[in-house]
C-alpha cells in the first residue's frame, strides 16, 4: 500500500503573479526549487517550472506558459494511491487534504523513493522501472549503482555487464554525487557530455524515516533527443507565432469548429457587432444552437454538417447586419469530418456600397444620355436656326418621332430646308451612328432611278459595272434614306418602293432573290400629294405609306422671328469662309423683315452672300438689300380707292394699305418710307408685315 503523508510531500513555494523577475530569482536562489506556484491574490491559480525563467526578461511573459491547476493529477494526503503507474507518468503530483485544499505536492522522484523504501514493491518497482521512458540509476550510500533500467544503458551507451560493481562517480558527476550524498541535497539539471554521451542528469537524495541519506537516485534525459524536442518546440512555437501573426493581418474572422458544431478557437478579428457579445464566452458552445436563439441566419455550420462540402452563405444578424460566411470541412485520414474553419467578413457596407454604385451607375447612364442628347441638339442648333414657335413646336415634334423607325412625309415649299429636318430626324433617333443617304428623285432619269435605289446583279444590262453595285436601300441599311421630290418618282418605281415600304426588302435589278433591309424612309415633297392622287399622278397606296407621320415645315412668310437669326447665321458662315467683317445694318434687317420671301430660306441665304460678295464696304444697308429683292415680282398694283359703296374704315384700311405699298416700292426702305408718310418706321415696318401677311394667306388660299 503506497501512502504519502504531510512528511513524504514536498513544500509549496508561492510567488504573486505581479511579481518581478527579480523577486522571483532570489525566490529560487533561497528555496532552489523545481515548480514555482503563482498565487493571485490568497489563491494559487497555477505552476511552472523554474528552470524555464532563465528565458525571459519578465515574468509576465513566462506566465503565458503557466500550467493551470485544474490540469494536473493529484492525490489526497494519508489517503492509499489508487493507482501508481499512473503517478509514475506524472512529472508532478499535486497533494491536497482532506477539505481539497492544497497542502504540497510530488516528484516523480519522490514516488520512485518511496517505492523503493517499501521492500514488498521492490518487484513491482522493478516492473515499473523498466517501462518508464527516461533513464533511472539507483546508486547505494558509498556511491556504487546497484539497480538502473534498459533505457538508462541506452543512453549512456552501456551494457548491464560493464555497469556492476561500477562507482556512480565513474559515468556522472562526481562533485555532484558527494554532494548529494554528503548533505542530502537535490541537484537538478546537470549537463554531463563525454564523447559517448550527452545527458541531462537530475540527483535526488534516498532518505529514511530519520532523515537519514541511504543513497541516491539519478534520473537522465538524452541531451539529443531534449535538443530535438527543444527544437521541435521551437519549431511549433514559430509556426503559432506565424499563423497568429498571419489570422491578425487576414480581415476575415476565422473560427475553428468540431465535427459536432461547437466552436473551438477564434482569431483577433473578431466582429462584435454580429457575434453582441464577448467571444470568448462562446468558446465550447454549439453555433447551430445560436441560430435557433435568433442571432443569425442561416447557420454556415449547419449546412456544411449537413452536406459535408464547402458552403458559402450571406448571413444576416437579427440587428440587421449582412456576413459573407465561407464554410470549409477538414476530413481525417478516415474521410470523417473532423473540423470546420469558417472565415467570415461583414459586407454590410459593402452591400451599401454596391447599391449606391448601382444607383449612381444608374445616373451616370442617365447624365450620359442627357449629355449626348445635349450634343445632339448642339448639332442641330448649329444646322436649324429658329427662335419662332412654329418651328419650336415642330422640333419638339420631331424630337418625339426620331425615337421610332415609322416612315415621315416633310411637306413645305421649295427652300424651306426640309433635307435639314430630315438630318435632324436622324441625328435625333437611335440611327444616328448609321449612314443618312439622300437621293432626289427628280434629279435621276427614270431609267437609272431604279438602279440606283435598288442596286443591280452583274451583267444586269449593258454597260453595267461587272461586279454589280449596291443601291442606296442596302447602303442604308441600319440608317435613314431621305426621298427628296418623292412627288416626280415615275409610276413604275412607286410600285417597287411600295414594295419595299410592305415587305422590309428590296429585288436589285437583274436578281430574283430578296435581299432583306432595315431602313427609316424620310420623305419630302413641295407638292401636294392629295391632288396628285386625285389626277392619277401618284399612287394613293404609297401616299397613304409615306404619310405616316406628316411634318409641314411653313415658309418663311410664316414665321417671320426667324428671318433676323437666319439673316446672322447666313452672314457669320459667310465671314468666317471668306475672312471678312461684315456687318449688317438695322435699316437692312427692318427690310428683310417685311419682305415676303417667296424662295423662303434658299433665296435668304442668297440675299445675304449675294450682298457680301458685291457689297465695298464693311455694312450691308437697306439700299443694296433693296436692289437685291425682287420687289417687281410682288402685286403692288394701285387699287381703286371707291369702287362702290364700303364702309369708311374699311376704305381708310385700303387706302392705307396701297400708300404703303407704294412707298415702300418707290423709296426701298421703311425708314425713307415712313418719313415720306410722315409716321414712324415701326408703324411702317409693322403695317407692311401685316400686310404681306394678309396677301401670303390669300395666295395660299387661292
Amino acid at each position: 500500500m503506497l501512502v504519502f503523508t504531510a512528511e513524504n510531500i514536498r513544500p509549496i513555494q508561492t510567488v504573486s503573479i505581479c511579481a518581478s523577475i527579480s523577486e522571483v530569482q532570489k525566490h529560487l536562489q533561497r528555496h532552489k526549487d523545481r515548480y514555482l506556484f503563482v498565487r493571485e491574490d490568497d489563491e494559487i491559480v497555477g505552476f511552472v517550472k523554474a528552470r524555464n525563467i532563465k528565458r525571459y526578461e519578465d515574468f509576465s511573459s513566462l506566465l503565458e506558459e503557466m500550467t493551470p491547476l485544474d490540469r494536473v493529477y493529484s492525490i489526497t494526503c494519508g489517503q492509499q494511491v489508487p493507482d501508481v503507474y499512473k503517478l509514475l507518468g506524472e512529472d508532478i503530483i499535486l497533494v491536497r487534504d482532506e477539505n481539497q485544499v492544497l497542502c504540497g505536492y510530488l516528484q516523480r522522484d519522490d514516488i520512485i523513493i518511496e517505492l523503493l523504501r517499501q521492500d514488498e514493491t521492490i518487484d513491482l518497482f522493478r516492473t515499473i522501472l523498466s517501462s518508464i521512458p527516461l533513464g533511472i540509476f539507483v546508486v547505494d550510500r558509498k556511491g556504487y549503482m546497484i539497480n538502473y533500467n534498459v533505457e538508462g544503458l541506452r543512453m549512456i551507451k552501456m551494457d548491464a555487464e560493464q555497469i556492476q560493481n561500477v562507482k556512480a562517480s565513474e559515468i556522472f558527476g562526481a562533485e555532484h554525487i558527494d554532494r548529494v550524498l554528503s548533505t542530502g541535497e537535490t541537484v537538478l539539471n546537470q549537463l554531463h557530455i563525454t564523447p559517448q554521451m550527452g545527458i541531462l542528469a537530475d540527483y535526488s537524495p534516498i532518505l529514511n524515516k530519520e532523515n537519514e541519506v541511504k543513497g541516491m537516485i539519478i534520473i537522465v534525459q538524452d541531451l539529443p533527443m531534449l535538443e530535438e524536442l527543444a527544437m521541435e518546440l521551437d519549431y511549433v512555437k514559430g509556426l503559432n507565432k506565424d499563423l497568429n501573426a498571419i489570422l491578425s493581418t487576414v480581415y476575415d474572422e476565422i473560427l475553428v469548429v468540431d465535427s459536432e458544431g461547437r466552436l473551438l478557437r477564434f482569431s483577433d478579428n473578431k466582429m462584435s457587432d454580429f457575434w453582441a457579445g464577448d467571444m470568448n464566452e462562446l468558446i465550447g458552445k454549439n453555433l447551430v444552437e445560436l441560430e435557433e436563439k435568433g442571432l443569425f441566419k442561416p447557420s454556415v455550420t449547419r449546412l456544411v454538417l449537413e452536406r459535408k462540402k464547402k458552403v458559402s452563405v450571406i448571413q444576416e444578424t437579427a440587428q440587421g447586419r449582412k456576413v459573407l460566411a465561407v464554410g470549409t470541412p477538414v476530413f481525417d485520414e478516415q474521410g470523417n469530418l473532423d473540423r470546420i474553419v469558417i472565415a467570415s467578413r461583414d459586407i454590410t457596407e459593402t452591400t451599401k456600397l454596391k447599391s449606391e454604385l448601382k444607383q449612381v451607375r444608374r445616373l451616370s447612364e442617365q447624365y450620359k444620355k442627357e449629355l449626348v442628347d445635349l450634343k445632339k441638339r448642339e448639332m442641330l442648333n448649329r444646322n436649324i436656326i429658329y427662335c419662332s414657335p412654329k418651328i419650336e413646336r415642330i422640333m419638339k415634334y420631331i424630337e418625339k418621332v426620331a425615337q421610332f423607325s415609322s416612315t415621315v412625309l416633310l411637306t413645305g415649299e421649295s427652300g424651306v430646308g426640309k433635307e435639314v429636318f430630315a438630318k435632324a430626324i436622324h441625328q435625333l433617333g437611335p440611327r444616328s451612328r448609321k449612314p443618312f443617304l439622300k437621293i432626289n428623285c427628280g434629279a435621276i432619269p427614270e431609267n437609272l432611278l431604279e438602279s440606283e435605289l435598288f442596286g443591280y446583279e452583274k451583267g444586269a444590262f449593258t454597260g453595267a459595272d461587272p461586279k454589280g453595285k449596291i443601291g442606296y436601300f442596302r447602303q442604308a441599311d441600319k440608317g435613314v434614306l431621305f426621298l427628296d421630290e418623292i412627288a416626280e418618282m415615275p409610276l413604275s418605281l412607286q410600285v417597287k418602293l411600295l414594295r419595299v415600304l410592305q415587305e422590309r426588302e428590296v429585288i436589285p435589278v437583274g436578281g430574283v432573290q430578296p435581299i432583306p433591309v432595315d431602313v427609316q424612309i424620310v420623305a419630302a415633297t413641295n407638292k401636294n400629294l392629295e391632288q396628285l392622287v386625285e389626277k392619277g399622278l401618284f399612287r394613293e397606296d404609297l401616299y397613304y405609306r409615306l404619310n405616316v407621320i406628316p411634318i409641314h415645315i411653313p415658309p418663311l412668310r410664316e414665321r417671320l422671328e426667324d428671318i433676323p437669326p437666319l439673316a446672322y447665321y447666313f452672314l457669320q458662315k459667310l465671314n468666317e469662309t471668306y475672312n471678312t467683317n461684315i456687318q449688317l445694318a438695322p435699316d437692312a434687317l427692318n427690310l428683310l423683315e417685311v419682305y415676303p420671301w417667296p424662295g423662303n430660306v434658299r433665296e435668304l441665304q442668297n440675299v445675304i452672300e449675294r450682298a457680301v460678295v458685291t457689297i465695298d464696304d464693311d455694312m450691308i444697308d437697306a439700299d443694296q438689300i433693296s436692289r437685291l429683292l425682287q420687289w417687281k415680282k410682288l402685286d403692288t398694283k394701285s387699287k381703286p380707292i371707291i369702287t362702290n359703296i364700303m364702309p369708311l374704315q374699311e376704305a381708310l384700311e385700303e387706302v392705307e394699305e396701297q400708300l404703303i405699298l407704294l412707298a415702300m416700292e418707290k423709296y426701298k426702305t421703311t425708314t425713307m418710307a415712313a418719313k415720306m408718310l410722315g409716321i414712324s418706321q415701326s408703324s411702317v415696318s409693322r403695317k407692311y408685315q401685316k400686310i404681306m401677311k394678309k396677301r401670303a394667306e390669300k395666295s395660299k388660299i387661292v
